[in-house]
């Protein structure tokens, strides 16, 4: 059996999703020639004319092989059920010996796995021995998972040979060689919004010093994130990670407070690809489209990466075709103080702190359409994430990623687990202060307005949280898993 060729951003982890009949590894097809019994059986598949598929996605593959679209039936999955495809093929040229059809079937943004590899035309028509000219219908049934809970069904396909994918050179793909056949809806009941993260920033009335220290007494009052988890499930992971904000007119302050036993990184360049070894991220949807994002991530070196994303991982080359990948620098500054000593694996060491100032105006990246207010105003909230990457030394030992809002699958771009960003005032006040009760102070409704909405029960909860999170500091368990591939941003 051979892998699945995966997407090039290796930490993007494909989920795999049991289903009758369909292996995880694109599947070995029988290479014979067919029998005078086969040719008869697939004569009927050999279309004379050019069909019309619900689903067209004219695509071009070397010269050799066009993808012409695919029907569906029913026009609509459900889970649990069978769906019948109907990939329409044509051959411009002999595609060669070897090469073979590939199936991938996910949900959005690369969720759900499923991997539908098959030979043509039930096995009976080997890729090598179609003709040039030909049109070829391959049906094929698939059972959509009765767990399936994305309101839509992406079928990819394309030929791949050993290692190699057929280059598509033209129509709709994922710039991985898969064209994107389909998008078919699928009735399935609403998913479900999980509880999303939330992190009060509060404001500064003077600059912060960016100095890698944390001493100013705004650091020291702002409220943690709360330890980073495992990126896959949301558990414990071995060395703890937390995050603090604040803001005022012209920036947004990060810093993360990172323990660390062995503290590394030998990448120097800006836009370097520092997930593939140590460092922290954070990825912003000011405007919280869910579709645009800058992303910036730090190794303990100092070395600085960042990026604009105009849609979910496409790069700056997707804006500007005279652009390359990573090519837009924002204006942050970042500062990184080790305690240990830097890139000296036979001692141990104790962590590192990095404090970054990041331009609000940066937030909205080559995108000059953007409207968030800038600078927020009380109440104000935007979506981000942030991450720590984790490289342990030593022969068996795996990249560990953890995070702030775990996106529990293997994408640390899944922009509907980012978290909420809400602007505050010096106090942690998410509203302006009421006017004053008949005695001088405000209701207790009042108060619970101006303290962002939070009745004293949510705010004794919220101290508990605190008081829980410096408890598992102190005794936190060693995570079963690593989770989280590194791979690229």
């Amino acid at each position: 059996m051979r892998p699945v060729m995966r997407a090039k951003k290796s930490r993007i982890l494909a989920v795999a999703v049991t289903v009758a009949a369909l292996a995880t590894a694109c599947v070995e097809q029988d290479d014979d020639k067919p029998t005078e019994e086969d040719l008869k059986a697939v004569k009927a598949n050999i279309l004379t004319t050019a069909p019309t598929p619900k689903f067209p996605a004219v695509a071009d593959l070397e010269g050799k092989v066009e993808y012409l679209g695919l029907d569906a039936e029913p026009a609509t999955a459900t889970p649990g059920k069978e769906l019948k495809l109907s990939h329409y093929w044509k051959a411009v040229a002999s595609p060669g010996d070897g090469w073979r059809v590939f199936t991938h079937i996910e949900g959005p943004n690369h969720q759900g796995f499923i991997n539908a590899d098959h030979g043509p035309v039930g096995g009976k028509y080997p890729v090598g021995q179609w003709k040039a000219g030909q049109i070829i219908r391959d049906d094929q049934t698939i059972t959509v998972p009765a767990n399936w809970t994305h309101q839509s069904l992406l079928v990819y396909t394309g030929l791949w040979r050993g290692p190699t994918r057929l280059s598509v050179k033209t129509g709709p793909n994922d710039g991985q060689n898969r064209v994107l056949a389909a998008t078919i809806p699928v009735n399935a009941p609403p998913k479900p919004e999980a509880a999303r993260k939330r992190y009060v920033a509060r404001r500064v009335d003077k600059p912060i010093k960016v100095d890698g220290k944390l001493d100013e007494q705004a650091w020291k009052d702002a409220p943690s994130s709360g330890l980073f988890v495992n990126t896959m499930n949301g558990g414990p992971v071995d060395q703890a990670t937390e995050a603090k904000l604040l803001w005022d007119d012209k920036m947004l302050y990060l810093a993360f407070q990172v323990a660390d036993t062995d503290i590394w990184s030998n990448l120097t360049k800006r836009d370097d690809k520092l997930w593939t070894q140590e460092c922290v991220e954070v990825m912003i949807d000011a405007d919280k489209n869910g579709k645009t994002y800058v992303e910036l991530q730090v190794a303990p070196n100092g070395t600085l990466f960042d990026t604009f994303l105009p849609e979910y991982r496409k790069y700056e080359d997707s804006v500007d075709p005279k652009a390359k990948q990573f090519s837009w620098n924002s204006k942050a500054v970042a500062k990184v103080v080790v305690d240990g000593t830097l890139n000296k694996h036979e001692d141990k060491d104790r962590g590192w702190v990095v404090e970054m100032a990041l331009p609000l105006a940066d937030v909205k990246g080559m995108d000059k359409t953007e409207v968030t207010r800038l600078p927020p105003g009380l109440g104000d909230t935007w979506r981000l994430n942030m991450f720590r990457m984790d490289m342990p030394q030593g022969p068996g030992k795996a990249q560990q990623a953890s995070g702030w809002s775990p996106p529990l699958v293997g994408d640390f771009h899944a922009l509907d687990r980012f978290g909420e960003l809400v602007f505050a005032d010096e106090k942690g006040n998410t509203m302006a202060a009421p006017p004053p009760g008949p005695h001088g102070a405000p209701s207790a409704a009042e108060a619970g307005k101006a303290n962002g909405g939070k009745s004293d029960k949510a705010d004794k909860a919220e101290k508990q949280d605190g008081k829980q999170d410096v408890k598992n500091k102190k005794g936190k368990k060693k995570a079963e898993a690593a989770g989280g591939a590194a791979a690229k941003p």
